[in-house]
């Protein structure tokens, strides 16, 4: 477990320079990892899903939120603002990696609460793939996957969630 973690976080800093998101898929998990808009080094953001329906949503950022701590993350659509609500979730804020003396990669994980993260994973392809997210603490976050990687991440949980239904 921790060691794909590793090569997931480590994977998700150096996406090509061209690619912003990036979907992987083995037999039990999915999931879809976005470079930040404007942090694109800096920040990631992932979501997972499991045979199980277990979704999970991190934050890979550079910045200590006096970690461990839990804090606020509000969920914002990019676009007819006033059309879509935003959405606001208790994260959990945890030290993932030291790198060396001076940098140390942190995670915003939203709670699970067996909704939260299905939630926010839901609002997002709602949203076209894009979303604004403030976190507490933090200046704003901008992620836009690209279409097919996004895609490819919705059909491998549509049909995680049908094999499960299946049984």
């Amino acid at each position: 477990m921790i060691t794909s973690l590793i090569a997931l976080t480590v994977s998700a800093f150096s996406l090509p320079l061209l690619e912003n998101s990036t979907y992987s898929q083995t037999e039990t998990k999915c999931t879809l990892t976005v470079k930040e808009q404007h942090l694109p080094e800096n920040t990631v953001l992932t979501m997972s899903t499991d045979k199980h329906n277990n979704f999970d949503v991190k934050i890979y950022h550079l910045n200590d939120l006096q970690a461990p701590s839990r804090g606020e993350l509000s969920q914002h659509s990019m676009d007819n603002i006033e059309q879509h609500p935003s959405f606001d979730y208790i994260v959990d804020h945890n030290l993932f990696k030291r790198l060396n003396n001076q940098t140390a990669i942190y995670t915003a994980t939203i709670a699970n609460d067996n909704f939260s993260p299905q939630r926010f994973t839901q609002a997002f392809k709602t949203h076209s793939y894009r979303t604004t997210l403030h976190l507490e603490g933090l200046k704003p976050f901008t992620f836009i996957a690209s279409q097919r990687q996004a895609d490819a991440f919705f059909r491998c949980a549509e049909q995680q969630i049908s094999t499960l239904a299946k049984r």
